[in-house]
């Protein structure tokens, strides 16, 4: 009697012909519902015991990558004006770089209103110095030093009023004077430095 050759189980087919198929096992985890605290698969979509929908586990939120702080450069600063990279700071108030359209020094005339009044005032002692009022008690000397004193002190005013300079700066809202000052060279400093920002980082 013959015998039947023995096949492996990776050897057997089935009658069809066909390999059998392989058995898959599948691990699933266990945890405790929230409602009656039996065991439930975390893939079921309710508890098989109180039917309590299943809750599954929230991903932690991804990080957020905060963006870069660029560095700033400083090319001017004083007690009163910084001048950076990204922005010109003037007695507190800041401006953007990337708005500055323009910057210059502008001027204005100094007003000489207080001493030519002065002046108009010792000119009109020393006239009434020029009437004699009283020929008795006519004293021309004390009016005229008096008058003269006042034209002095109005022309010595005039002489150290000086022009103001002022730190223009332009941008689509239009032009403002940031900075007002007597000092010449100091506006001059900081206009220049403006420019420099501007033509470096804009």
């Amino acid at each position: 009697m013959r015998k039947r050759p023995c096949h492996s189980p990776q050897q057997q087919v089935s009658d069809s012909g066909t390999p059998p198929a392989k058995s898959t096992s599948f691990f699933m985890a266990l945890i405790p519902c929230r409602e009656c605290s039996k065991p439930v698969s975390t893939e079921a979509a309710a508890c098989p015991h109180c039917g309590a929908p299943t809750q599954r586990p929230v991903p932690p939120p991804l990080p957020v990558k905060t963006p870069p702080v660029p560095k700033e450069d400083i090319i001017y600063s004083d007690n009163l004006v910084a001048v950076t990279s990204t922005r010109v700071v003037i007695g507190g108030t800041t401006y953007a770089l990337r708005n500055i359209t323009s910057v210059k020094m502008a001027s204005s005339s100094p007003d000489f209103i207080g001493p030519v009044c002065l002046i108009l005032f010792g000119a009109f002692i020393l006239f009434l110095t020029l009437i004699p009022w009283s020929p008795q008690n006519y004293k021309p000397v004390l009016g005229a030093v008096l008058g003269g004193g006042i034209i002095g002190l109005a022309i010595l005013w005039m002489c150290r009023i000086k022009p103001r300079y002022h730190v223009g700066i332009a941008s689509a809202a239009g032009e403002i004077h940031a900075l007002t000052s007597k000092d010449q060279a100091y506006v001059e400093r900081i206009v220049l430095s403006v420019n420099e920002a501007i033509v470096k980082y804009q």
